[in-house]
């Protein structure tokens, strides 16, 4: 494979275009402060085609020499229709004035041609319009959410923070916030993530053919950036729910330099929570929640030169979580905490040439405790990350350049236990600590041989090492230990990939995606349940890092006029060395080393994607449906028999709709549906020595409940008064009240002196049908 992909590489730089054809490349700027504009369209009349600018406002066309009209346009500028005179290859740039009549008015949507524009070049383009357009957790739109409507990326039920790729585990996802990464993306076990969608620019979800210039996660990568052009205008807006609030400023300080904040903090222990527990309020089967969060983002971007922006970022989060189990008088606690910063410069060297430095900070922090009968015990877990990469864009003839460096330093402490009762505190020693770095460099070309075949390849390469201190203990008792900063294990290992795409006709195009990718670190799955307790750690002696290879062939359609669009992509993917922790969280109570209780295995996942959506007229929305199976072999578990993932969902369907009913009133709703996630299920009990012991079947051989939910929102725009637009929300999560169990236990009754005991499951659901009123008000 890397033969042919050396081989590959050098037809690349070497292939000649069609000699009838010439180039035409540049930019699209704003008149003003000369800014990029990502997203502006460029349609060429005479020859029926359209193109977009990428995020650097950058775009090149392939064109027959000659005479040629150029429309340029972009939501809030005025069009421009330029006549170019194309003889050779040649750069121009375009410069669009702000049309102030229509600023007030305007709407930003999904822009037409974005399966052509995004879906080909293997991701899925999300702006911050299509995150307000689909239904979110009590009226509150969200990131991971709208990605989890998206085939191929469900969720794993009710209170899951998961996202769940192609068969892929949850700790297989890249999340980067401005650059850097997000360990926990979620709030609220997963109803919201930490991503305030006032703080979201753009987001790009890569799930097949991951670029180069990504590394260290097997199935995904969302790569979140807030918005970071200069504000020319001051801009805040505040919004006021049953769930929490929130604040949004944007600041110009100068023409060239701005700032922009948003905070959001909930109230849910006064609002939804004593509503839920009083649905749940028996004696027998009932629980007590109680939850609050808050985030905060602050962003700056400032201009130093025409070819020169500095933009930085620092985000903080943090999750208070308690469920007290009435039954067994067991009050459970968790609390966690996200925070990242990043200072990314770009330069802009000349036309061709792009450099983009960023430096980031990426901190989590993790903690669990269990109280019962004056018994305390906890876990605690953190990480510490500091990146720095380097990336440089070169556009050459037909040629789109990226190469590149990456360097990692981690910190990871991934369990500390704790645990007292009435009497004493007991003491478990200096916690376990591993240290680990990585340093990548990456090469890849985006290369379009002619109008209907482009292709892209891409090597990354990556040498991991795993240092001191560390300590190991053989099995006659003999300590090895490793001093600080030396080598305890080290690998170097390859990362190729592969996309082609052939375009039949101007709306239809076939893709073909292949990616090869290795994960250094990773999450150790600690509990059944679907709360945030897993724990990340490092590749070390016992544990290599692990690998995998996704293969993916699609075909891609649009019909532009009408406004429809839609794909069908056919995928594969063998992954090997992932990991099961042989215990539970308790287990962890003594500070065992993790890497000596692990089961190490392999996987494989395959399955069928369609989507379609429709994105013109009052009504718009999209179907997404998945059918694929996902499996797991451990020799030790299961006799070595291969068994279904937890999170393997034959079907996952999901429907968005939005309607829009008047010119002041829209109405949206969701429903989704999915095959139960697989555990395994007690099938006979014995009772030995007055002790009920369970027999276990085969492992995640049975199934939850299929899983469904609709949601619904209506939101209603008051006319604007000068400077102020303010917008009313109505929306019903769970409208019929559907119990999606997030794990099942079983009670026994009778008496084990006469021997009569009958078994009886039970479960646990959390949220049943909540409405929800928002009131948001806009200053500009």
């Amino acid at each position: 494979m890397l033969k042919s992909l050396l081989v590959l590489l050098f037809l690349l730089f070497n292939f000649s275009a069609d000699a009838q054809k010439v180039f035409l490349s540049g930019f699209v700027k704003e008149a003003g402060s000369k800014q990029p504009v990502s997203g502006a369209l460029l349609r060429f009349p005479a020859i029926e085609k359209e193109f977009y600018s990428d995020k650097n406002g950058y775009f090149k066309i392939a064109l027959d020499k000659g005479i040629c009209q150029v429309l340029i346009s972009y939501p809030g500028f005025q069009e421009r229709s330029i006549s170019l005179s194309i003889r050779q290859n040649q750069q121009e740039i375009f410069y669009l004035t702000s049309d102030a009549a229509q600023l007030k008015e305007v709407t930003i949507s999904s822009t037409k041609g974005s399966v052509m524009q995004s879906n080909l070049n293997n991701f899925s383009l999300l702006k911050q319009a299509d995150l307000k357009n689909a239904p979110g957790f009590l009226g509150v739109s969200d990131v991971i959410k709208t990605i989890q409507t998206l085939p191929g990326s469900g969720n794993g039920g009710e209170g899951n923070a998961g996202l769940f790729v192609r068969g892929g585990g949850s700790g297989q996802n890249l999340v980067l916030f401005n650059h850097a990464v997000i360990y926990n993306p979620s709030h609220l076990l997963g109803f919201f993530s930490v991503f305030n969608s006032d703080a979201v620019g753009e987001v790009k979800f890569y799930k097949s053919g991951i670029p180069a210039e990504y590394g260290g996660r097997l199935s995904s990568v969302v790569d979140i950036q807030s918005d970071q052009q200069i504000a020319d205008s001051l801009l805040v807006d505040g919004e006021l729910s049953v769930l929490a609030a929130k604040i949004n400023l944007k600041i110009p300080i100068t023409s060239k330099w701005s700032v922009a904040t948003t905070m959001r903090k909930t109230f849910m222990n006064y609002s939804v929570w004593p509503i839920v527990n009083k649905f749940s309020a028996d004696e027998e089967s009932g629980n007590k929640l109680n939850y609050d969060f808050y985030d905060l983002n602050f962003s700056t971007a400032l201009a130093l030169t025409k070819k020169d922006k500095l933009f930085a970022a620092f985000y903080v989060g943090g999750d208070d979580f308690g469920l007290k189990m009435i039954r067994f008088d067991i009050a459970n606690g968790m609390k966690w905490q996200n925070s990242a910063a990043s200072l990314k410069w770009n330069r802009m060297i000349s036309n061709q040439l792009n450099l983009e430095t960023v430096a980031s900070y990426s901190g989590y922090r993790f903690s669990f405790g269990m109280k019962q009968e004056g018994l305390e015990v906890g876990v605690h877990s953190a990480i510490t990350d500091f990146n720095y990469s380097s990336t440089l864009k070169a556009y050459f003839g037909a040629h789109q350049l990226k190469a590149g460096l990456s360097m990692i330093q981690h910190k990871f402490v991934p369990n500390t236990p704790s645990s007292k009762n009435k009497f004493m505190e007991f003491d478990y020693g200096k916690p376990n600590t591993y240290m680990a770095d990585e340093t990548a460099v990456f090469l890849s070309d985006d290369f379009k041989f002619s109008e209907r075949l482009s292709v892209y390849a891409g090597l990354r390469m990556t040498y991991y090492r795993h240092k001191g201190p560390y300590s190991t203990t053989a099995s006659d008792g003999l300590v090895t230990t490793v001093a600080s900063g030396k080598t305890v294990s080290d690998t170097f290992f390859m990362e190729p990939g592969l996309t082609v795409k052939y375009h039949l006709n101007n709306s239809t195009a076939l893709k073909f995606a292949y990616s090869r990718n290795v994960q250094t670190i990773h999450l150790i799955p600690i509990s059944a349940s679907n709360f945030p307790s897993d724990f990340w750690i490092p590749s070390v002696s016992q544990i290599p890092p692990e690998k995998g290879n996704q293969y993916s062939l699609g075909i891609f359609k649009e019909w532009a006029d009408a406004g429809y669009e839609g794909y069908v992509d056919l995928y594969f993917r063998d992954m090997k060395n992932i990991v099961e922790f042989s215990g539970g969280l308790m287990n962890l109570s003594n500070s065992v080393k993790i890497e000596d209780h692990v089961f190490l295995g392999k996987g494989s996942s395959y399955g069928s994607e369609l989507y379609f959506k429709k994105t013109k007229g009052r009504f718009t929305g999209h179907i997404s449906y998945t059918i694929s199976k996902s499996d797991r072999t451990f020799e030790g578990l299961n006799e070595g028999y291969t068994f279904p993932f937890k999170y393997d969902r034959t079907h996952d369907l999901t429907a968005v709709a939005n309607y829009k009913l008047q010119a002041n009133w829209s109405l949206s709703a969701l429903f989704t549906l999915a095959t139960g996630n697989a555990y395994t299920k007690p099938i006979s009990r014995y009772l030995i020595a007055g002790n009920v012991i369970n027999e276990y079947g085969a492992y995640n051989a049975a199934r939850m409940p299929t899983y469904h939910r609709m949601d619904l929102s209506a939101t209603h725009q008051f006319p604007a008064k000068g400077k102020y637009q303010s917008f009313l929300s109505l929306s019903v999560y769970n409208v019929y009240s559907r119990k999606n169990p997030i794990f099942n236990y079983y009670i026994a009754r009778g008496s084990l002196t006469t021997g009569k005991v009958s078994i009886q499951e039970r479960s646990i659901a959390l949220l049943p049908i909540l409405p929800s009123i928002n009131y948001k008000i806009v200053f500009k």
